[in-house]
């Protein structure tokens, strides 16, 4: 295939999953006809995840850790899909090897390379936490303890808002909290220029001569090539992650099974900030839109198949409109309560199905709390406190939940309550 055959593929593929009701499946159809290369092995890898072929898209992560085995978010991704296939000691491995590809930075800004994605330090060794705690049958053993030290390593190095979530987990003992991950939609973008120009176009006009305004400019060319050649490239301290840096587990590594697998004892330059992976590099998405199969008893706590504390990576309106316009429905797994309770200076945790009843719900928060006697439950409403005193207020909250967490294209809502005895 030429390479304007696959710049028009590449571009249908994505207008494919642009559409209102996006077509993955058209799309990924579009990306298999094009060459093998490390981006559109992600795109495939994602789209393979999106539709919930975790196995398939695991696969093709390899086959793109192959191509360009420096590319942190393939291996990132990977962990993704292998978290949700329940293979937490292997997921484990991959985002070891993506904290040791992201060569001691706290963030690698994919962008520029055309995925609107940032990958943080602190989201891969919250990650590889997760997947130790996930893997220990006992909360003594080593590995347990050690994945409680990552959490903790990665609440030290958050940047985004996003990141409280990682505090939140460590209080709760990490109980029905899941991985980050690259938002539902966000694919490798070709080339801005080959993406304009890929139609036939006429590239012949009128001759400008540019003429340079600096009297001191003597030399033939342009300034800016010199000014580039005299940067000094040093990374500044707050761009150093302690995580990437110092806690790569060299004895653990992802079980590649193409040629270019990553070597444990290879320890990769460290990049400036404003350096990006190699030209290969590409990444995510995953967020399996098929609910993972059933996990082992010491795992049953995971109850969200598609990840949702990430959606901040990339500006604002790009965020907004991947977060809200992008990808199939998605149905609502569970209900995160957060309880605020008078007696007590710190908040509760509580998850529950989507259709518990009144009754029931207010037996579950008093069960929660110990409490023997009656208690009044309040929700807020913008600036002001309402009673939830019969099932019409608590039918109001649920569908109020609900819809935003389906807005926000997340398999939990979230419902605050303050409880007072």
């Amino acid at each position: 295939m030429s390479l304007k055959q696959e710049i028009e593929t590449w571009v249908q593929a994505l207008e494919l999953c642009e559409q209102e009701e996006p077509d993955y499946e058209g799309a990924l159809q579009k990306f298999e006809q094009i060459g093998d290369s490390a981006k559109i092995c992600f795109n495939i890898g994602i789209l393979q995840a999106t539709l919930g072929e975790h196995e398939k898209a695991v696969a093709t992560y390899h086959k793109c850790m192959d191509i360009d085995k420096f590319l942190a978010v393939a291996y990132f991704q990977c962990g993704v899909s292998n978290f949700l296939l329940t293979e937490f000691a292997e997921a484990a491995n991959n985002f070891n090897d993506a904290l040791l590809y992201l060569r001691g930075n706290n963030s690698i800004n994919y962008e520029q390379l055309g995925l609107k994605f940032c990958l943080y330090s602190c989201e891969v060794i919250f990650n590889r936490g997760l997947c130790r705690l996930y893997s220990s049958n006992d909360k003594n053993d080593a590995e347990h303890q050690e994945g409680m030290k990552d959490l903790a390593a990665a609440a030290k190095e958050k940047k985004i808002e996003a990141h409280n979530v990682i505090e939140e987990a460590i209080a709760e003992g990490a109980d029905g909290f899941t991985v980050f991950s690259v938002p539902v939609g966000t694919l490798y973008q070709p080339p801005g220029i080959k993406r304009k120009n890929y139609k036939t176009k006429d590239y012949l006009g009128k001759a400008v001569v540019r003429a340079s305004v600096d009297a001191s400019n003597l030399h033939t060319g342009f300034d800016g090539t010199e000014k580039r050649q005299s940067v000094v490239e040093e990374r500044p301290e707050e761009a150093k992650s302690f995580a990437a840096s110092n806690l790569v587990i060299p004895d653990r590594s992802s079980k590649i099974s193409f040629s270019g697998g990553p070597d444990p004892t290879f320890s990769p330059p460290l990049a400036s900030p404003s350096s990006l992976p190699s030209p290969a590099a590409p990444p995510p998405i995953t967020n399996g839109l098929m609910a993972p199969p059933p996990a082992p008893a010491a795992v049953n706590k995971i109850r969200d198949s598609v990840v949702t504390f990430r959606s901040s990576s990339f500006d604002a309106g790009y965020r907004q409109s991947m977060a809200f316009d992008n990808g199939p429905p998605v149905d609502l797994a569970q209900m995160k309560v957060k309880i605020h309770h008078n007696k007590h200076d710190k908040m509760r945790l509580m998850l529950m199905g989507t259709d518990v009843p009144f009754e029931q719900f207010a037996d579950l928060v008093r069960d929660k709390l110990g409490i023997r006697g009656k208690c009044e439950i309040e929700l807020k409403d913008e600036n002001d406190k309402i009673a939830m005193v019969d099932k019409g207020d608590y039918d109001a909250a649920l569908a109020t939940s609900k819809d935003t967490a389906r807005r926000m294209r997340s398999t939990i809502g979230t419902i605050e309550i303050w409880v007072s005895e």
